[in-house]
C-alpha cells in the first residue's frame, strides 16, 4: 500500500476512534438518565473515563498545524 494512503487511513482512524468515543461517552449519559443510583454513577463515571480518552486522543503534534506569520518582519530571527 502508498505511504500516503497508509498516513490517510491512519488519519481516519484516529478521527473514527474520537467519534466512538465521544458517542459511547454521550450513550452512557443517556442511559444514565433512566437508571437507578448505583446504576447511573457507574454509567457516569464510565462516560467521564471515554472524555477522558478522548482528551488524550487530542491532536499530536504532527498533526496542529503551525501558524506562519503574517509579515515577515515579525518573524523571529537567528541570535
Amino acid at each position: 500500500m502508498e505511504p500516503a494512503r497508509c498516513a490517510k487511513l491512519k488519519l481516519e482512524g484516529e478521527a473514527m476512534d474520537m467519534n466512538f468515543l465521544k458517542a459511547h461517552a454521550d450513550r452512557c449519559r443517556s442511559l444514565a438518565e433512566n437508571a437507578d443510583e448505583f446504576t447511573k454513577r457507574r454509567l457516569l463515571d464510565l462516560a467521564a473515563n471515554y472524555d477522558k480518552r478522548l482528551a488524550a486522543a487530542g491532536p499530536s503534534v504532527a498533526i496542529r498545524t503551525l501558524k506562519v506569520p503574517l509579515n515577515v518582519k515579525d518573524a523571529p530571527t537567528q541570535v
